[in-house]
C-alpha cells in the first residue's frame, strides 16, 4: 500500500489507463498526448470509472468536488486532475503537529 501511496501522478494515471484502455498503440509510450478516446478506446463511462477511481487512490471525493469530465480529453490532462487531486489533498489533510 505504501508503494501506491508514493507513486508518481504519472506512473499512476498509466497504470490505471492501461487497466480501461480497450486499445493500446503498438511500439508507442503512453506519452501525454494521446486521446483517451480515440486512441485508447475508453468509453465515456469507464472515463467515469477511471476518474473515480484516481480520487480514489488519492483519497479526493470526486463527486464532492464537482470535477467537470468534459475538459479531461489526453493522457496529460488525466495527469493533470492528478497532479491537482494530490495538491487538494495535501491542503485538505491537517499537519499533525496543529491538532491538538
Amino acid at each position: 500500500m505504501s508503494i501506491a501511496r508514493s507513486e508518481a501522478p504519472e506512473a499512476r494515471v498509466e497504470r490505471l489507463v492501461l487497466e480501461y484502455a480497450q486499445s493500446v498503440p503498438t511500439g508507442r509510450p503512453l506519452d501525454s498526448g494521446l486521446s483517451l478516446q480515440n486512441d485508447l478506446a475508453i468509453e465515456s463511462l469507464s472515463l467515469v470509472s477511471l476518474t473515480l477511481r484516481l480520487g480514489d487512490e488519492l483519497g479526493v471525493d470526486v463527486v464532492e468536488l464537482g470535477i467537470e469530465l468534459g475538459g479531461v480529453r489526453t493522457i496529460g490532462d488525466l495527469v493533470a486532475m492528478a497532479k491537482t487531486f494530490t495538491q487538494l489533498k495535501s491542503e485538505q489533510t491537517p499537519n499533525r503537529s496543529e491538532r491538538t
